[in-house]
């Protein structure tokens, strides 16, 4: 699974400190990108990945020697050494791993504040001092994504303000290396989950919801019928609601990292979204059912005078064609159909 901000506050509610892997720089052939995450505790278990095989063996057994000193860490690693044809990898590159220490005590706060902000409609920024020798006690504070200054900190951290023309070297990049009064700094983007909203708690909203959830999008489940839509029934939503498809405003937040997947139980009430939904905001939008009645549904809201070119980019039938049957298979196939779409031209 990957790594998300909610791990790390979820951690230290419960353990007294972990270490934050991230790689900051990379050389050659490496399997991850920079921005690439994992959060590693005591026993040496993780969430999220730096690259797997040995290289990823060596940051453990680093981040675990960082736990118990409590200090953080900047460690270059090289993969030539996995260059065998009986490696699990074969990669000949290094990279550069930037190894946080955050503990329950001075941490805890800061973690809290950074999920929280995954809830809002910006990103926020984490900054943090890079260790100029190995095993340094670092500062962190959260930005404000508007004015690049420390934003209400629970550290009360003096980190110097950010220069407002800033911006990141690529769209793709989430972490960059900045240099300020002759410190070097650690700037990461804390970047809002993308959203799927599933209209519809039948019984294919059950798998695609959990599948979704892995997939670290936050998910929220709408659906008429309160037997249908309640936080027991999708416990891995981030929000489920009961309202009628008529009046679906409010319940999310359009915008160009918003999914929407209408798997409604009757074509009408596809229609009835749809009319709401066309002209907003979305990076996907895909409607269940046969090529016959989906197809009637879009004729009706071409007749309508909604914008042909709009309908004819609707996904429908929904997900990829694989050949699904039942619906955890069917939940692949939409959930395959949504990843294709999210990363389709970052290659």
């Amino acid at each position: 699974m990957e790594f998300n901000w909610k791990d790390l506050a979820t951690a230290l509610k419960s353990e007294s400190d972990v270490a934050l892997c991230t790689i900051i720089e990379r050389r050659g052939s490496v399997p991850r990108e920079i921005g690439a995450r994992m959060l590693v505790h005591k026993d040496g278990s993780i969430i999220g990945t730096v690259g797997g095989g040995i290289g990823e063996h060596e940051v453990i057994k680093a981040a675990q020697e960082t736990i118990k000193r409590a200090q953080s860490r900047l460690l270059d690693f090289s993969l030539a050494g996995e260059q065998g044809l009986d490696s699990a990898a074969i990669c000949g590159g290094h990279f550069t791993v930037f190894i946080s220490y955050w503990s329950q005590t001075d941490d805890c706060d800061m973690a809290a504040a950074i999920a929280a902000t995954l809830k809002g409609s910006r990103a926020h920024y984490l900054i943090e001092t890079l260790p100029q020798n190995n095993f340094t006690k670092i500062e962190r504070d959260l930005l404000d994504p508007e004015v690049r200054r420390v934003a209400k900190s629970p550290t009360g951290n003096s980190i110097p303000e950010i220069p407002k023309e800033l911006k990141f070297e690529s769209p793709t990049t989430s972490v960059q290396k900045i240099s300020i009064a002759d410190q070097e700094f650690l700037l990461s983007e804390i970047s809002l989950p993308p959203q799927m909203i599933i209209f519809g708690g039948g019984h294919l909203a059950l798998p695609l919801a959990e599948m979704a959830s892995w997939c670290r999008f936050a998910v929220t489940v709408i659906d008429d019928r309160p037997e249908f839509s309640n936080p027991q029934r999708f416990p891995t939503a981030d929000q489920v609601a009961t309202a009628p498809m008529e009046k679906i405003h409010g319940l999310y937040t359009p915008g160009p990292n918003t999914y929407l997947v209408l798997i409604t139980r009757e074509h009408k009430h596809d229609y009835i979204l749809l009319k709401q939904l066309l002209g907003t905001e979305y990076a996907y939008l895909g409607m269940i059912g046969s090529k016959r009645r989906t197809s009637q549904v879009k004729q009706r809201l071409i007749d309508e005078g909604f914008n042909p070119a709009e309908i004819a980019k609707l996904y429908s039938p929904i997900g990829l064609s694989i050949g699904a049957q039942t619906p955890a298979e069917i939940a692949i196939s939409i959930m395959a159909e949504v990843i294709e779409t999210r990363h389709k031209g970052t290659e």
